[in-house]
């Protein structure tokens, strides 16, 4: 048995209820003292059985059509599902303007302000749903619900400062099928005499702990628009247990601004980028990127982008030949992201990669194809899907290798799952709120990756299994 109190004055929580398959089983008269005068609360109940019969007569149940609402216009119940409709299909402009609708026919609706509000905020009209929100902020209502719209006011009072500080940090652990990408054949060529790999040059599994850090700058120039400038520091850790040679340190930096118009958005982003291997200094990279964003309608949207570094490699110990590489390399990427539905979107890429380098045997021209998914779900939840395949044809062969010249192809599958530690309380406990807010906050995220390199060379010619697990902690002001 569940049992609902509602005030009477809520007509939309009372329409709800029955339409849910509650039946009213009494009332609390004059049981709420508000705004000087005493309102009624309302006693509602369903049972397991009604339940079970409610949920079969909610498979059928359609999404709401503008001809529903033409068929019985006055039905604030039927408006209101309509407003959703839109919503869960993305159109947010007419979600609004249905709920707008509702709102001058009779303004005391708080659960449709409410959501009004919530729309106004993805439409990031930030003082028109502060206001909405300001508005009903007074009324009687629960806990988490007064805390919900408190969140959107901080979150609202965030977003309009001019200038806006990011930071992060993750900890966790992952694991490596084969570390050091040795190659799945056991054998390499030496002059196109195939040798047998010796045992520390075998595949090698290992565990690492990882550790990263963030921080970012936005200001907003002020202009209507929302011209921006940015700046952002990054750090990378990863330690790994036994394969001491393979543990690194990434340090990168960048700044920028963006230009923003209704027909095209230009960003320019100046980096520089540090890495240690094996606690030596291996690799520094300067360039930069310039991109266009266009957003073709409110759920399409495409992209291109250049990018360029010049590559410093350094001969380490492990790596002695890595100053061969060194040289520029330039991205020319063009991409699509499409909104299905505000929880859903998809994006696809195409890139073209040419990498120039002191040596001939090591400079290639690269043809990438990427398709990402990222799902929402409820309670913070969230699923990234990724698959990718990369083509790779060297310039010339290695002397040292073999006569043939390096084809490589490359297959990438990723999917992540995350999802912030209050969910998983609050499911278990079975009760809301069970963490303290900057411990439910933290985001727990695991994900699986497999990679597969077919090259024509079996030096080259390797797969690698990884599995990785962190806890994030990120903090706006």
């Amino acid at each position: 048995r569940i049992e609902a109190k509602v005030y009477a004055y809520n007509v939309l929580s009372v329409n709800s209820l029955r339409r849910n398959g509650f039946q009213q089983e009494g009332v609390l008269r004059q049981a709420k003292l508000y705004d000087g005068q005493r309102w009624d609360i309302l006693v509602f109940s369903i049972l397991e059985d009604e339940m079970a019969v409610q949920r079969r007569e909610e498979e059928g149940v359609k999404a709401v059509t503008f001809s529903d609402v033409l068929k019985d216009p006055d039905n604030v119940e039927l408006n209101f599902d309509y407003a959703r409709t839109l919503v869960a299909q993305g159109d947010l402009k007419g979600a609004s303007a249905t709920l707008e609708r509702m709102l001058l026919n009779n303004p005391e609706l708080a659960q449709v302000r409410l959501f009004y509000a919530i729309v106004l905020y993805r439409l990031d009209s930030l003082d028109e749903a502060e206001r909405e929100l300001k508005s009903i902020s007074g009324l009687p209502m629960p806990d988490s619900l007064r805390k919900e719209i408190q969140g959107y006011l901080d979150r609202i009072s965030f977003r309009k400062k001019l200038t806006r500080f990011s930071a992060s940090l993750s900890f966790g652990f992952a694991y490596d099928s084969n570390r050091n990408a040795a190659p799945r054949s056991g054998d390499v060529l030496f002059i196109d005499i195939p040798l047998e790999v010796s045992d520390n040059q075998r595949e090698h599994s290992d565990k690492s702990f990882l550790s990263i850090g963030s921080l970012r700058v936005r200001h907003d120039l002020g202009y209507q628009e929302k011209h921006e400038v940015f700046a952002g520091l990054s750090f990378y850790r990863q330690d790994d247990l036994h394969l001491n040679d393979q543990s690194l340190q990434s340090y990168a930096f960048d700044a920028g601004g963006t230009y923003k118009s209704d027909w095209v958005n230009v960003t320019l982003q100046p980096t520089h980028t540090r890495i240690r291997l094996a606690d030596q200094s291996y690799y520094e990279a300067t360039g930069g990127r310039f991109r266009l964003d266009k957003k073709v309608d409110k759920s399409f949207e495409v992209y291109a982008e250049y990018g360029g570094v010049y590559e410093n490699f350094r001969g380490i110990t492990t790596s002695p030949t890595s100053v061969d590489r060194i040289g520029g390399r330039q991205d020319f990427r063009v991409g699509m992201n499409w909104t299905l539905m505000l929880t859903l979107q998809l994006n696809f890429e195409y890139d073209y990669i040419r990498k120039n380098t002191r040596e001939s045997y090591v400079a290639y021209d690269g043809y990438q194809l990427q398709g990402n998914l990222t799902y929402l779900m409820d309670g913070g939840q969230f699923l990234l899907i990724s698959a990718s395949g990369e083509r790779d044809v060297y310039d010339d062969a290695d002397p040292f290798v073999s006569a043939m010249r390096r084809r490589d192809t490359i297959m990438r599958w990723r999917g992540t799952y995350g999802a912030p530690l209050g969910f998983f309380a609050d499911l278990a406990s079975g009760d809301a709120g069970t963490l303290p807010d900057y411990i439910a906050d933290i985001t727990f995220t695991g994900a699986v990756e497999w990679l597969d390199s077919a090259s024509i060379l079996p030096n080259y010619d390797y797969s690698n299994l990884r599995a990785q697990f962190l806890v994030t902690k990120r903090w706006d002001f």
